[in-house]
Protein backbone atom coordinates (compact mmCIF):
# COMPACT_ATOMS: atom_id res chain seq x y z
CA UNK A 1 0.00 0.00 0.00
CA UNK A 2 1.53 3.36 -0.53
CA UNK A 3 2.48 5.58 2.37
CA UNK A 4 0.10 8.50 3.79
CA UNK A 5 0.82 11.73 1.90
CA UNK A 6 -1.88 14.11 3.83
CA UNK A 7 0.76 16.12 5.27
CA UNK A 8 2.90 16.85 2.40
CA UNK A 9 -0.36 17.13 -0.73
CA UNK A 10 -1.99 19.88 2.48
CA UNK A 11 1.13 21.78 2.79
CA UNK A 12 1.63 22.43 -0.69
CA UNK A 13 -2.17 23.36 -0.89
CA UNK A 14 -1.50 25.63 2.01
CA UNK A 15 1.47 27.37 -0.30
CA UNK A 16 -0.63 29.31 -2.99
CA UNK A 17 1.31 27.41 -5.10
CA UNK A 18 -1.53 28.11 -8.26
CA UNK A 19 -2.38 31.51 -9.74
CA UNK A 20 -5.13 32.32 -11.98
CA UNK A 21 -2.35 33.29 -14.87
CA UNK A 22 -1.74 29.19 -14.35
CA UNK A 23 -5.02 28.29 -14.17
CA UNK A 24 -5.88 30.65 -17.28
CA UNK A 25 -3.21 28.67 -19.36
CA UNK A 26 -4.23 25.57 -18.42
CA UNK A 27 -7.88 26.02 -18.54
CA UNK A 28 -7.36 28.32 -21.99
CA UNK A 29 -5.03 25.77 -23.69
CA UNK A 30 -7.38 22.79 -22.95
CA UNK A 31 -10.61 24.73 -24.47
CA UNK A 32 -8.65 25.15 -27.24
CA UNK A 33 -7.80 21.95 -28.25
CA UNK A 34 -11.31 20.63 -27.66
CA UNK A 35 -13.01 23.39 -28.77
CA UNK A 36 -11.15 25.03 -31.48
CA UNK A 37 -11.46 28.86 -32.43
CA UNK A 38 -13.28 30.50 -29.47
CA UNK A 39 -14.50 32.91 -30.88
CA UNK A 40 -16.78 30.88 -32.68
CA UNK A 41 -17.96 29.00 -30.40
CA UNK A 42 -19.18 31.62 -27.59
CA UNK A 43 -22.62 31.47 -26.24
CA UNK A 44 -22.67 35.32 -26.74
CA UNK A 45 -25.73 36.15 -29.24
CA UNK A 46 -23.30 38.33 -31.18
CA UNK A 47 -20.84 35.33 -31.83
CA UNK A 48 -23.18 32.63 -32.38
CA UNK A 49 -22.20 29.87 -35.48
CA UNK A 50 -23.41 29.50 -39.14
CA UNK A 51 -22.24 26.92 -40.98
CA UNK A 52 -22.77 27.73 -44.99
CA UNK A 53 -21.13 24.15 -45.80
CA UNK A 54 -24.21 21.82 -46.77
CA UNK A 55 -25.13 18.72 -44.51
CA UNK A 56 -22.37 15.70 -45.41
CA UNK A 57 -20.00 18.27 -47.39
CA UNK A 58 -16.35 16.38 -47.05
CA UNK A 59 -14.54 19.72 -47.12
CA UNK A 60 -13.26 20.83 -44.04
CA UNK A 61 -10.91 22.86 -42.51
CA UNK A 62 -7.31 21.85 -41.06
CA UNK A 63 -7.42 17.82 -40.25
CA UNK A 64 -4.39 18.01 -38.51
CA UNK A 65 -5.95 20.26 -35.57
CA UNK A 66 -8.98 17.95 -33.87
CA UNK A 67 -11.61 20.53 -32.36
CA UNK A 68 -10.68 23.13 -35.03
CA UNK A 69 -11.71 20.94 -38.65
CA UNK A 70 -15.26 22.08 -38.00
CA UNK A 71 -15.17 25.56 -36.88
CA UNK A 72 -17.85 27.35 -38.73
CA UNK A 73 -15.87 30.50 -40.12
CA UNK A 74 -12.86 28.42 -40.64
CA UNK A 75 -14.64 26.04 -43.20
CA UNK A 76 -16.47 29.25 -45.03
CA UNK A 77 -12.52 30.72 -45.01
CA UNK A 78 -10.96 27.90 -47.16
CA UNK A 79 -14.63 27.22 -49.01
CA UNK A 80 -13.78 30.27 -50.61
CA UNK A 81 -9.82 29.52 -50.97
CA UNK A 82 -9.10 25.97 -50.75
CA UNK A 83 -5.34 26.27 -51.43
CA UNK A 84 -5.66 27.86 -47.73
CA UNK A 85 -6.53 24.07 -46.81
CA UNK A 86 -3.40 22.45 -43.87
CA UNK A 87 -1.54 26.20 -44.35
CA UNK A 88 -1.04 28.29 -41.28
CA UNK A 89 -3.70 30.69 -42.58
CA UNK A 90 -6.14 27.79 -42.08
CA UNK A 91 -6.32 29.47 -38.58
CA UNK A 92 -7.71 31.12 -36.07
CA UNK A 93 -4.98 33.83 -36.73
CA UNK A 94 -6.90 34.82 -39.77
CA UNK A 95 -9.14 37.08 -37.90
CA UNK A 96 -7.97 37.40 -34.73
CA UNK A 97 -5.21 39.86 -33.41
CA UNK A 98 -2.65 39.25 -31.08
CA UNK A 99 -2.09 41.58 -28.63
CA UNK A 100 0.19 43.11 -25.27
CA UNK A 101 -0.68 43.14 -21.60
CA UNK A 102 0.17 44.23 -19.15
CA UNK A 103 0.45 41.94 -16.07
CA UNK A 104 2.32 42.07 -12.47
CA UNK A 105 4.71 39.80 -11.69
CA UNK A 106 4.00 37.62 -9.01
CA UNK A 107 7.60 37.06 -8.02
CA UNK A 108 8.69 40.86 -7.33
CA UNK A 109 5.28 42.85 -8.00
CA UNK A 110 6.62 44.78 -11.06
CA UNK A 111 4.49 45.40 -13.60
CA UNK A 112 5.70 43.96 -16.68
CA UNK A 113 4.58 43.77 -20.83
CA UNK A 114 3.58 40.71 -22.35
CA UNK A 115 2.96 39.84 -25.83
CA UNK A 116 0.12 37.12 -26.15
CA UNK A 117 -0.62 34.89 -29.66
CA UNK A 118 -4.12 35.24 -30.67
CA UNK A 119 -5.47 32.50 -28.86
CA UNK A 120 -3.83 33.53 -25.18
CA UNK A 121 -5.15 37.21 -25.55
CA UNK A 122 -9.16 35.91 -27.13
CA UNK A 123 -8.86 33.64 -23.91
CA UNK A 124 -8.73 36.40 -21.33
CA UNK A 125 -12.33 37.28 -21.96
CA UNK A 126 -13.67 33.83 -20.90
CA UNK A 127 -11.06 33.64 -18.05
CA UNK A 128 -9.74 37.16 -16.78
CA UNK A 129 -6.64 37.43 -14.98
CA UNK A 130 -6.16 39.31 -11.95
CA UNK A 131 -2.93 40.02 -12.28
CA UNK A 132 -3.49 41.81 -15.77
CA UNK A 133 -3.53 45.77 -15.73
CA UNK A 134 -3.84 46.92 -18.92
CA UNK A 135 -4.37 45.55 -22.32
CA UNK A 136 -6.92 42.44 -21.85
CA UNK A 137 -10.21 42.59 -24.63
CA UNK A 138 -13.47 43.15 -22.96
CA UNK A 139 -15.27 42.25 -26.42
CA UNK A 140 -14.04 39.59 -28.83
CA UNK A 141 -14.83 42.25 -31.07
CA UNK A 142 -11.54 43.16 -29.44
CA UNK A 143 -10.10 40.39 -30.79
CA UNK A 144 -10.67 40.68 -34.29
CA UNK A 145 -7.94 41.82 -37.12
CA UNK A 146 -9.27 44.48 -39.57
CA UNK A 147 -9.70 40.90 -42.32
CA UNK A 148 -11.99 39.34 -38.98
CA UNK A 149 -13.78 42.78 -38.59
CA UNK A 150 -14.71 43.41 -42.54
CA UNK A 151 -16.02 39.11 -42.85
CA UNK A 152 -18.13 39.63 -39.24
CA UNK A 153 -19.60 42.98 -41.14
CA UNK A 154 -20.52 41.58 -43.61
CA UNK A 155 -22.05 38.36 -42.28
CA UNK A 156 -19.58 35.72 -41.58
CA UNK A 157 -20.72 33.47 -44.77
CA UNK A 158 -18.80 32.49 -47.80
CA UNK A 159 -20.32 35.06 -49.33
CA UNK A 160 -19.03 37.66 -47.01
CA UNK A 161 -15.47 35.98 -47.59
CA UNK A 162 -16.10 36.71 -51.21
CA UNK A 163 -17.89 40.38 -51.20
CA UNK A 164 -14.59 41.30 -49.17
CA UNK A 165 -11.83 39.68 -51.26
CA UNK A 166 -11.43 43.18 -53.38
CA UNK A 167 -10.91 44.83 -50.03
CA UNK A 168 -7.33 45.97 -47.97
CA UNK A 169 -8.63 45.55 -44.88
CA UNK A 170 -5.05 45.58 -43.44
CA UNK A 171 -4.23 48.85 -45.79
CA UNK A 172 -0.80 47.05 -46.98
CA UNK A 173 -1.43 48.01 -50.91
CA UNK A 174 -3.27 44.58 -51.51
CA UNK A 175 -6.51 43.34 -51.75
CA UNK A 176 -7.78 40.25 -49.01
CA UNK A 177 -8.50 38.11 -52.16
CA UNK A 178 -4.57 38.42 -53.60
CA UNK A 179 -3.34 37.90 -50.01
CA UNK A 180 -5.09 35.18 -49.25
CA UNK A 181 -4.23 33.57 -52.68
CA UNK A 182 -0.61 34.32 -52.08
CA UNK A 183 -0.95 32.52 -48.24
CA UNK A 184 -0.60 35.67 -46.48
CA UNK A 185 -2.76 37.42 -43.69
CA UNK A 186 -5.09 39.64 -44.78
CA UNK A 187 -5.77 41.17 -41.56
CA UNK A 188 -1.73 42.01 -40.95
CA UNK A 189 -0.47 44.60 -42.84
CA UNK A 190 3.17 43.18 -42.04
CA UNK A 191 2.14 39.82 -43.79
CA UNK A 192 2.05 40.82 -47.95
CA UNK A 193 2.72 38.72 -51.35
CA UNK A 194 6.03 38.73 -52.47
CA UNK A 195 7.43 39.43 -48.95
CA UNK A 196 11.06 38.30 -47.89
CA UNK A 197 10.31 35.26 -45.38
CA UNK A 198 11.56 35.72 -41.68
CA UNK A 199 15.39 34.29 -41.54
CA UNK A 200 15.42 30.26 -39.84
CA UNK A 201 17.72 27.61 -38.81
CA UNK A 202 17.09 24.32 -39.45
CA UNK A 203 19.04 21.93 -36.71
CA UNK A 204 18.99 18.47 -38.02
CA UNK A 205 18.77 15.29 -35.70
CA UNK A 206 22.30 14.90 -35.13
CA UNK A 207 22.93 19.01 -34.48
CA UNK A 208 20.52 19.12 -31.64
CA UNK A 209 21.75 15.46 -30.55
CA UNK A 210 25.23 16.98 -29.86
CA UNK A 211 23.79 19.40 -27.28
CA UNK A 212 22.04 17.28 -24.89
CA UNK A 213 23.49 18.73 -21.98
CA UNK A 214 20.47 17.94 -19.51
CA UNK A 215 18.51 14.88 -17.64
CA UNK A 216 15.42 15.53 -15.42
CA UNK A 217 13.09 13.15 -13.61
CA UNK A 218 9.66 15.09 -13.69
CA UNK A 219 6.05 14.83 -13.22
CA UNK A 220 3.73 14.84 -16.41
CA UNK A 221 0.50 15.76 -14.43
CA UNK A 222 -2.60 15.47 -16.95
CA UNK A 223 -5.66 17.48 -16.74
CA UNK A 224 -7.91 15.33 -19.10
CA UNK A 225 -6.14 11.86 -19.24
CA UNK A 226 -6.86 9.28 -17.01
CA UNK A 227 -2.53 8.76 -16.09
CA UNK A 228 -0.34 10.72 -14.69
CA UNK A 229 3.75 9.72 -15.12
CA UNK A 230 6.81 10.37 -13.55
CA UNK A 231 9.05 10.71 -17.11
CA UNK A 232 12.94 10.33 -16.90
CA UNK A 233 13.82 13.02 -20.15
CA UNK A 234 17.24 13.60 -21.35
CA UNK A 235 17.65 16.78 -24.20
CA UNK A 236 18.71 20.26 -23.87
CA UNK A 237 17.66 23.31 -22.04
CA UNK A 238 16.37 25.44 -24.16
CA UNK A 239 18.43 28.31 -22.86
CA UNK A 240 21.67 27.01 -23.87
CA UNK A 241 20.07 25.80 -27.04
CA UNK A 242 19.18 29.48 -28.08
CA UNK A 243 23.13 30.28 -26.50
CA UNK A 244 24.38 28.22 -28.95
CA UNK A 245 22.78 30.07 -31.88
CA UNK A 246 23.97 33.47 -30.41
CA UNK A 247 20.59 34.31 -28.66
CA UNK A 248 20.24 35.39 -24.91
CA UNK A 249 17.02 36.06 -23.67
CA UNK A 250 16.05 40.10 -22.56
CA UNK A 251 13.24 40.59 -20.14
CA UNK A 252 10.96 42.42 -22.72
CA UNK A 253 11.43 39.37 -25.24
CA UNK A 254 9.74 35.67 -25.03
CA UNK A 255 9.83 32.20 -26.81
CA UNK A 256 6.31 30.49 -28.60
CA UNK A 257 6.82 26.33 -28.85
CA UNK A 258 4.89 25.42 -31.67
CA UNK A 259 3.53 21.89 -33.01
CA UNK A 260 2.67 21.16 -36.57
CA UNK A 261 -1.08 20.92 -35.49
CA UNK A 262 -1.44 24.46 -34.41
CA UNK A 263 -0.83 23.86 -30.44
CA UNK A 264 1.24 27.01 -29.60
CA UNK A 265 2.28 28.30 -26.51
CA UNK A 266 4.31 31.47 -24.84
CA UNK A 267 6.83 31.21 -22.41
CA UNK A 268 8.83 35.02 -20.90
CA UNK A 269 12.55 35.29 -21.10
CA UNK A 270 12.61 34.78 -17.11
CA UNK A 271 10.77 31.07 -17.41
CA UNK A 272 13.44 30.17 -19.76
CA UNK A 273 16.45 31.68 -18.16
CA UNK A 274 15.98 30.38 -14.90
CA UNK A 275 14.89 27.18 -13.36
CA UNK A 276 11.98 25.73 -12.09
CA UNK A 277 11.71 24.66 -8.27
CA UNK A 278 12.11 21.43 -7.48
CA UNK A 279 10.21 18.69 -7.78
CA UNK A 280 7.95 16.35 -5.29
CA UNK A 281 8.27 12.47 -5.81
CA UNK A 282 5.08 10.75 -4.88
CA UNK A 283 5.93 6.68 -5.30
CA UNK A 284 3.74 3.46 -4.66
CA UNK A 285 0.69 5.49 -6.69
CA UNK A 286 0.60 2.58 -9.50
CA UNK A 287 -1.91 0.23 -10.21
CA UNK A 288 0.25 -2.58 -8.89
CA UNK A 289 0.10 -0.76 -5.35
CA UNK A 290 -3.44 -0.91 -5.04
CA UNK A 291 -5.89 -3.93 -3.60
CA UNK A 292 -7.59 -2.46 -6.29
CA UNK A 293 -5.84 -1.68 -9.56
CA UNK A 294 -8.44 0.92 -10.80
CA UNK A 295 -7.56 3.11 -7.62
CA UNK A 296 -3.59 3.47 -9.14
CA UNK A 297 -3.26 6.50 -11.94
CA UNK A 298 0.19 6.86 -11.66
CA UNK A 299 3.02 5.47 -14.08
CA UNK A 300 6.89 5.09 -13.31
CA UNK A 301 10.49 4.98 -14.92
CA UNK A 302 12.30 1.31 -14.57
CA UNK A 303 13.97 1.48 -10.71
CA UNK A 304 17.40 1.04 -12.09
CA UNK A 305 16.82 4.41 -14.25
CA UNK A 306 15.52 6.73 -10.86
CA UNK A 307 18.32 8.95 -9.42
CA UNK A 308 20.16 8.28 -5.79
CA UNK A 309 18.18 10.17 -2.74
CA UNK A 310 14.70 9.78 -3.88
CA UNK A 311 12.34 10.02 -0.63
CA UNK A 312 8.76 9.60 -0.49
CA UNK A 313 6.85 13.28 -0.77
CA UNK A 314 10.57 14.64 -0.73
CA UNK A 315 12.15 17.28 -3.22
CA UNK A 316 13.27 15.37 -6.65
CA UNK A 317 17.23 16.04 -7.02
CA UNK A 318 18.69 17.93 -10.17
CA UNK A 319 17.36 21.25 -11.51
CA UNK A 320 14.53 21.13 -13.62
CA UNK A 321 14.23 23.34 -16.59
CA UNK A 322 12.12 24.03 -19.87
CA UNK A 323 14.20 22.02 -21.99
CA UNK A 324 13.27 19.86 -25.30
CA UNK A 325 13.33 16.11 -24.70
CA UNK A 326 14.83 14.03 -26.92
CA UNK A 327 14.22 10.34 -25.18
CA UNK A 328 11.99 9.30 -21.75
CA UNK A 329 13.30 6.40 -19.94
CA UNK A 330 16.24 5.71 -21.62
CA UNK A 331 14.57 5.70 -25.56
CA UNK A 332 14.04 7.93 -28.18
CA UNK A 333 10.44 9.88 -28.05
CA UNK A 334 8.06 8.14 -30.25
CA UNK A 335 7.71 10.62 -33.10
CA UNK A 336 3.76 11.82 -33.82
CA UNK A 337 1.85 10.81 -36.51
CA UNK A 338 -1.20 12.19 -37.60
CA UNK A 339 -4.51 10.54 -38.01
CA UNK A 340 -6.37 12.46 -40.76
CA UNK A 341 -9.44 10.43 -41.24
CA UNK A 342 -10.07 11.77 -37.42
CA UNK A 343 -7.79 14.77 -36.72
CA UNK A 344 -5.95 12.77 -34.27
CA UNK A 345 -2.21 12.93 -33.16
CA UNK A 346 -0.55 10.21 -31.65
CA UNK A 347 3.23 10.03 -30.28
CA UNK A 348 5.55 12.36 -28.59
CA UNK A 349 8.72 13.28 -30.30
CA UNK A 350 11.06 13.63 -31.94
CA UNK A 351 11.27 16.68 -29.98
CA UNK A 352 9.05 17.78 -26.92
CA UNK A 353 8.88 21.30 -25.11
CA UNK A 354 8.87 20.62 -21.55
CA UNK A 355 8.01 22.67 -18.69
CA UNK A 356 8.13 21.50 -15.12
CA UNK A 357 5.91 21.80 -12.43
CA UNK A 358 5.69 25.24 -10.07
CA UNK A 359 4.67 27.47 -12.36
CA UNK A 360 3.94 29.41 -9.39
CA UNK A 361 5.16 28.75 -5.77
CA UNK A 362 5.41 24.85 -4.95
CA UNK A 363 4.91 21.73 -6.90
CA UNK A 364 2.09 19.59 -6.52
CA UNK A 365 1.20 15.91 -6.28
CA UNK A 366 -0.34 13.95 -8.82
CA UNK A 367 -4.17 13.58 -9.46
CA UNK A 368 -6.79 11.49 -10.79
CA UNK A 369 -8.78 12.41 -14.40
CA UNK A 370 -11.55 14.70 -13.70
CA UNK A 371 -14.21 12.53 -15.71
CA UNK A 372 -17.28 11.93 -14.25
CA UNK A 373 -17.18 8.28 -14.43
CA UNK A 374 -13.93 8.53 -12.29
CA UNK A 375 -14.64 6.68 -8.71
CA UNK A 376 -13.91 9.50 -6.20
CA UNK A 377 -10.98 7.50 -3.05
CA UNK A 378 -10.45 9.90 -0.76
CA UNK A 379 -7.04 9.65 -0.47
CA UNK A 380 -5.43 12.96 -1.37
CA UNK A 381 -5.29 11.94 -4.86
CA UNK A 382 -8.82 12.76 -6.58
CA UNK A 383 -8.93 15.23 -9.21
CA UNK A 384 -7.89 18.95 -8.16
CA UNK A 385 -8.63 22.12 -10.31
CA UNK A 386 -5.85 23.85 -8.03
CA UNK A 387 -2.90 21.09 -9.23
CA UNK A 388 -0.16 22.19 -11.27
CA UNK A 389 -1.51 20.03 -14.57
CA UNK A 390 1.62 20.99 -16.55
CA UNK A 391 1.46 18.55 -19.42
CA UNK A 392 -0.95 20.45 -21.25
CA UNK A 393 2.14 23.56 -21.24
CA UNK A 394 4.45 20.70 -22.47
CA UNK A 395 4.27 20.91 -26.63
CA UNK A 396 4.26 17.41 -28.32
CA UNK A 397 5.90 16.97 -31.69
CA UNK A 398 7.74 20.27 -31.22
CA UNK A 399 8.45 21.45 -34.71
CA UNK A 400 9.74 25.70 -34.17
CA UNK A 401 10.78 27.54 -31.72
CA UNK A 402 9.95 31.52 -32.34
CA UNK A 403 11.85 34.05 -30.61
CA UNK A 404 9.62 36.86 -30.34
CA UNK A 405 9.48 40.14 -31.32
CA UNK A 406 9.70 38.96 -34.64
CA UNK A 407 12.22 40.99 -36.95
CA UNK A 408 10.36 43.96 -38.77
CA UNK A 409 10.10 43.65 -42.46
CA UNK A 410 9.88 39.99 -42.87
CA UNK A 411 7.17 37.33 -43.56
CA UNK A 412 6.27 34.71 -40.38
CA UNK A 413 7.30 31.14 -41.44
CA UNK A 414 5.03 28.83 -42.70
CA UNK A 415 5.78 26.16 -40.18
CA UNK A 416 2.28 24.96 -40.58
CA UNK A 417 2.25 24.02 -44.31
CA UNK A 418 4.13 20.75 -44.46
CA UNK A 419 4.86 20.38 -40.33
CA UNK A 420 4.34 16.96 -39.93
CA UNK A 421 7.79 16.85 -42.71
CA UNK A 422 9.62 18.14 -40.51
CA UNK A 423 8.60 15.63 -37.99
CA UNK A 424 9.06 12.63 -40.35
CA UNK A 425 12.99 14.13 -40.89
CA UNK A 426 13.29 15.07 -37.28
CA UNK A 427 14.05 18.69 -37.93
CA UNK A 428 13.43 21.42 -35.61
CA UNK A 429 12.77 25.30 -36.58
CA UNK A 430 14.23 28.35 -35.22
CA UNK A 431 13.49 31.59 -36.23
CA UNK A 432 12.63 34.78 -34.37
CA UNK A 433 14.56 38.03 -32.79
CA UNK A 434 18.45 37.02 -33.21
CA UNK A 435 18.21 34.77 -35.67
CA UNK A 436 19.81 35.34 -38.80
CA UNK A 437 19.50 31.78 -40.61
CA UNK A 438 21.60 28.84 -41.52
Amino acid sequence: MPVSYKGVIDSLRSAGKVSSRFLLGSLALILLLFSGCLFQRSADSDHGTRLDQKPGAELKSSLSYKGHENDADAINLVSAYPNLIGTRIDDCQACHTAGVIEEVNSTNGEIESIALNPCSYCHLIPFPDDDVRSGAPVEYSDTLNPFGLAYTNHGRSIDAVHAIASLDSDGDGFSNGAELSALRYPGDDTSRPGQETVPVVILEGDDISALIDHTQLMLMNAHSKKNDYYGLYEGVIVKNLLASLGVTLTPDQSVTFIAPDGYVIDFTADRINEPFPAGVWFPHLSPDDFENPEQGFVTYPPENLLPAGLTAGGKIPGEQWIMIALSRDGRELVPTVLNVAEGKISGEGPYRSLIPQGWYGEPGPPDRSPKPSQILYGDGFDFDYGNDHNSVLSVRSLVAIRINPMPAGYEEFDWKNGGFAYVSKKQLIIYGAGITGN
